[in-house]
């Protein structure tokens, strides 16, 4: 039986509660301007990067903020983390998509 790569999870002990943030663009398609991604770093899982995309208007944090502050902590409502998996000829591609209802900016000390 071969396992499904939706059958995946990844354990809550592994996921954080807030994310530090790095880069923030546009999350868009065809010219049309559907959220924000914001790629984070996850220092449980030896500091591997996620973009987490979240349906909002505006940012919760600037791209020039950002650059300006250096580091921005974020929370994220309703997170939801799926692995996908993409066959290509012999070669497989796979990684994580994230999406939230809303981030939330935790201000720093």
């Amino acid at each position: 039986m071969a396992v499904k790569i939706n059958d995946l999870t990844l354990p809550k002990e592994k996921l954080e509660t807030e994310y530090q943030v790095v880069q923030v663009t546009r999350w868009q398609k065809d010219g049309e301007l559907l959220g924000w991604t914001y790629e984070c770093i996850l220092p449980k899982l030896r500091f591997e990067k996620i973009s987490i995309k979240v349906d909002s208007e505006f940012p919760v944090i600037s791209k020039e903020e950002l650059e300006k502050d250096g580091i921005a902590i974020i929370k994220f409502d309703s997170l939801i983390i799926t692995p996908w998996g993409r066959v290509n000829g012999q070669f497989v591609s796979y990684g994580l998509s994230a999406f939230a209802s809303k981030a939330t900016l935790i201000q720093t000390k």
